[in-house]
């Protein structure tokens, strides 16, 4: 009985542990937002390290707990079948199989949830999957509201002030959740985790997000991704985030309307200032950096502009997809030949 017991209680463990996990078939949400509207909210006072510190102890006394049962269990074995010269009860921490939580890994999946909470996979009003598919309800959602279309532009700078440019939306989300006036301080504590090196906190969590979510995402998803993006290529030009499960046949000719065509503008404004304060600048250091910037911006476009015949291609053909054949049957499908999407 007391076997049954303590394997209960393992399995249990177990089950929680994974279940704070995005892959997980029942991931009900964030762990690292799970205390923000109870009493433990005192102890986080708004800030996300908090958060993380609370989250942090109750990982680790999960991972004790779990490792105790499993020595207690190795004990009765060990006794029972007289193994004690030859075996010891003693589980290494590394043959534990919940995890520890761990900063960068932990912060980088609140901005994968993030992500997943703008195009309305999650909602921070009710737990699991709030849509993967079939009718849209946006009943579901009024703490956060998802984006509008199922696009997310991830451009290296700012261009838009709406729900396009993802800093916007990142900040919106942090404020609702840990709250306004914690805004700046999370979002240093966040790139101080992630790393990406820039002149502020908030560039470097958009980089993060240009170079760096795709790769994890599809990491995390054994390449078979439920958030797909769009790029022109290397100079990231044009780069964007779309969901599978939001997606239609218009999605791409909506994109160069919307989007494409839009930033395009954008970078066009920005090389005309950016000339202009070239030929005005005499500071030499500052010119060298403007003329830098300038020739990154002109060679966004140009790639824009390559790209825009290629997208439009496979618009046309109103591409339609079927969640039943699998991401990678799908992904090449849109691909069409055409290279569009990031490679898997």
């Amino acid at each position: 009985m007391k076997t049954s017991n303590i394997v209960k209680d393992c399995v249990s463990i177990s089950t929680i542990d994974w279940n704070t996990f995005e892959i997980s078939e029942d991931f009900s949400g964030h762990p690292l937002l799970s205390h923000i509207a109870d009493d433990k909210q005192k102890e986080i006072d708004g800030r996300l390290e908090n958060a993380f510190a609370v989250w942090k102890d109750e990982a680790q006394e999960r991972f004790e707990k779990l490792k105790a049962n499993e020595e207690e269990l190795n004990r009765i074995f060990i006794d029972l079948y007289g193994l004690n010269d030859e075996l010891t009860p003693e589980v290494a921490d590394k043959n534990v199989s919940v995890r520890r939580a761990d900063e960068e890994r932990d912060i980088k999946s609140l901005l994968s949830y993030f992500v997943g909470l703008v195009f309305g996979r999650y909602s921070l009003d009710i737990p699991g999957l709030a849509y993967a598919g079939g009718d849209w309800s946006s009943d579901k959602y009024q703490s956060f509201v998802p984006n509008k279309d199922n696009l997310l532009l991830l451009n290296d700078d700012r261009y838009f002030d709406d729900e396009r440019d993802i800093m916007n939306r990142f900040k919106s989300f942090l404020a609702v959740t840990f709250g306004d006036k914690h805004v700046q301080e999370n979002m240093d504590y966040i790139a101080r985790i992630i790393g990406k090196k820039a002149d502020n906190s908030e560039q470097a969590i958009r980089k993060y997000f240009v170079d760096d979510f795709f790769k994890d995402h599809k990491k995390g998803y054994q390449k078979r991704p439920i958030y797909w993006e769009f790029s022109s290529g290397k100079q990231d030009g044009f780069k964007a985030l779309m969901y599978l499960h939001r997606y239609d046949e218009g999605e791409l000719a909506m994109i160069r309307t919307d989007y494409l065509y839009p930033l395009q503008s954008r970078y066009e404004e920005r090389i005309e200032r950016l000339e202009q304060w070239v030929q005005d600048e005499s500071v030499a250091k500052t010119k060298k950096q403007l003329e830098k910037n300038l020739k990154h911006v002109t060679q966004q476009l140009k790639e824009l502009k390559q790209y825009d015949p290629i997208l439009r291609h496979v618009a046309d053909e109103r591409i339609k997809l079927d969640l039943d054949d699998g991401v990678l049957v799908n992904y090449d499908k849109l691909q069409d030949g055409s290279k569009i999407l990031t490679k898997l």
